[in-house]
């Protein structure tokens, strides 16, 4: 009977672990893994993706090749992309600052794909820079094609790849943390009459008002990929971290992304895998996952509960009762000296990091872009108008 015994408790091992969904839990500060399962498994990303295009938007203002006033414009691709998007009309303009607000809270597919045609020409050319910068960070198992994550099969990431862009957004661009912390945006929107009003967005991250500490980082939801979350809380001068992707709603997300920094602030400080010695405890998947039959079925849709932060009523040991501790982010549309919409500027030049390239030369690769800007400021521009 021992033998059968045994190869029943396997059987029943076995599915759990051919189901199990990835997760990873990271004390950000000093680079160890304190949980981690599956990390190593491709996934599509959703809008975890957004944490990539702001990496790369915060390492063109960090070597001067942009300032944070650089000018980011709803052309008529993005005007096209679906939600969640801002709707904001083709020649809106706005800094590159009030767009990574927008992509960072509210999650703009718009914006982002707005960000990715200002700062590379276009979504393509973004998408080589992002793949570069991704794998200057040893993310060996991301490929991006997008700005934005609206799914494409191609566009995949691993548990272990987001940590690793966390703590270098967490290392490297303190400066930004408000960006990440903030659970609202106060921005302009248009009504159905074509009024502009100023309108509270709130972002998903249930984390932001229900755990004590928490301060990042984004959410990310497609069909393929199921509710996707990275969230992270400081607690006593220390910063944990938690990747969660694949969860069948918004609230299993974020109470396992809880329950897991709760857990990784019991560790010692000495515990743990360094990030950069983990390996796979068991051979990773091919390919990604498609949860689209069990997150996208009819019966699904009918039982999901999606409400925003600043509407969720959630009852778990591992969260709090809403606190609000911010007031929103504001953002504001148009550009110094520029109005609501712009002219077409040249765009930069991308050069990889690894090419012969000095922050002068930047500076004076973009010489003729100020001459430009400085003879067009006699131009009338356009009145804005709002459409009926």
């Amino acid at each position: 009977m021992r033998p059968f015994f045994a190869f029943l408790a396997l059987a029943l091992l076995l599915p759990v672990k051919a189901h199990a969904l990835p997760h990873l839990t990271i004390d950000l500060d000093n680079g160890q893994v304190l949980s981690h399962q599956q990390a190593f498994d491709p996934w599509h990303p959703a809008s975890l993706t957004k944490l990539m295009t702001a990496y790369v938007a915060f390492r063109a203002i960090e070597t001067g090749e942009l300032s944070r006033d650089h000018p980011v414009r709803i052309s008529k691709a993005a005007r096209r992309q679906p939600p969640s998007r801002m709707g904001y009309g083709v020649g809106t303009a706005m800094t590159l600052e009030n767009a990574l607000k927008l992509i960072l809270i509210k999650s703009a597919n718009d914006v982002s794909h707005a960000i990715a045609e200002s700062i590379s020409g276009s979504v393509e050319g973004f998408a080589a820079r992002m793949n570069h910068d991704a794998k200057a960070l040893g993310m060996t198992g991301s490929r991006f094609v997008n700005p934005h994550g609206l799914h494409d099969p191609r566009q995949v990431t691993t548990a272990r790849d987001m940590a690793l862009l966390v703590q270098a957004l967490h290392k490297r661009y303190p400066q930004y943390n408000s960006w990440f912390s903030t659970p609202s945006v106060l921005a302009p929107s248009r009504t159905k009459n074509g009024k502009m009003i100023q309108r509270i967005y709130y972002s998903y991250n249930l984390l932001l008002e229900r755990f004590r500490g928490g301060d990042g980082f984004k959410t990310g939801f497609v069909c393929a990929s199921g509710y996707n979350f990275i969230g992270s809380a400081t607690q006593g001068g220390r910063r944990v971290a938690a990747i969660v992707l694949g969860r069948d709603g918004q609230t299993s997300r974020a109470v396992d992304a809880a329950k897991l920094i709760t857990e990784g602030f019991q560790y010692p400080l000495t515990a743990g895998t360094s990030l950069a010695a983990l390996k796979p405890s068991s051979p990773p998947a091919q390919s990604p996952r498609n949860m689209r039959p069990v997150m996208c079925s009819e019966a699904a849709r009918a039982a999901r509960y999606n409400p925003g932060a600043g509407q969720a009523v959630i009852r778990s040991a591992w969260l709090q009762d809403r606190v609000v501790r911010a007031k929103p982010l504001t953002v504001r549309l148009g550009i110094p000296g520029g109005g609501l919409r712009l002219a077409r500027l040249p765009r930069p030049t991308f050069r990889p990091a690894n090419a012969p390239t000095t922050v002068a030369t930047l500076i004076e690769q973009a010489a003729p872009v100020a001459e430009t800007s400085q003879k067009s400021s006699g131009i009338p521009l356009p009145t804005f108008r709002p459409r009926s």
